[in-house]
Parts: structure tokens; C-alpha cells; sequence
């Protein structure tokens, strides 16, 4: 199988930097699959998991929370909110993000403020998910 570039890369670190057979990521209307020498386009990210292949035929799931994907020839960039392994989620953190979220949601307020509650709690929700599948089967 042909390999790609992959870059993904967040404000706080390169999360991952080398070749990989195949990613999955989450857009607006479902997932978007890349492999290589596939058609340039550019992204918006959703909120949800994703997993890279590596060419040795490990997948690596992660958890993003929005961003853009580029795809340029043999090179795919993803700019991320956050992206995060299984192991690095910190699940009663993001249990107290989820449930201060919720508290913001049922408050009457400003809808940029109810956006923003929303997001938290779909990040927090995403993450958790994540962090109790691990692994891609």
C-alpha cells in the first residue's frame, strides 16, 4: 500500500509527524477517509475520533475537537483544536468539563455563550468516548 505524509498539529505540539497508509476524520456530514495520491482538497473538522494507519499496519485512534485538513499531493495537514491519544485523556476531567458544561447549557445567557457550552460539552463527550474505546479494532 502507498504511504503519505502526515502532519497533525496543534497549538500546544506536533502531535504526529510521519508517513501513514490511510486517515480517517470526522467532517461535517460524516468521516473523511485520505490515502494516498488522492484528489487535493481542503476540510473543515468536526469534533469526534479519528486514526491514522501507519505503514507497519498500526492504527492510532485519537480525539480531535475541530480544525482543518489540507491535501496536497503526498502530503496531508491537519491543524487541530486538540488532538489527544486514549491514554492522555483525563476522564474525571473531562466528566467535570461535561457536567459544568450542562450546568452553562440549562442557563438562560447569550447565545455566543450557549455555543460555546455546546462545544465544551461535545469536546468532553468525545473525549470520553474515546478514552473508553482505546483502540481501533
Amino acid at each position: 500500500m502507498n504511504s503519505f505524509h502526515l502532519e497533525i498539529l496543534s497549538p500546544e505540539r506536533v502531535f504526529y509527524r510521519g508517513d501513514c497508509v490511510s486517515l480517517i476524520v470526522p467532517i461535517s456530514d460524516g468521516m473523511l477517509g485520505v490515502m494516498a495520491n488522492c484528489e487535493p482538497f481542503t476540510a473543515s473538522l468536526s469534533i469526534g475520533e479519528a486514526y491514522y494507519t501507519k505503514p507497519d499496519g498500526e492504527k492510532v485512534l485519537f480525539s480531535i475537537s475541530g480544525g482543518m485538513i489540507d491535501v496536497q499531493g503526498l502530503n496531508a495537514t491537519l491543524l487541530c483544536e486538540s488532538a489527544l491519544l486514549p491514554e492522555e485523556i483525563d476522564e474525571e476531567q473531562e466528566r467535570q468539563e461535561a457536567e459544568q458544561a450542562r450546568a452553562e447549557l440549562a442557563k438562560a445567557q447569550s447565545r455566543m455563550d450557549y455555543l460555546i457550552a455546546q462545544h465544551v460539552l461535545l469536546d468532553a463527550v468525545n473525549n470520553l468516548k474515546v478514552k473508553q474505546k482505546q483502540s481501533i479494532n
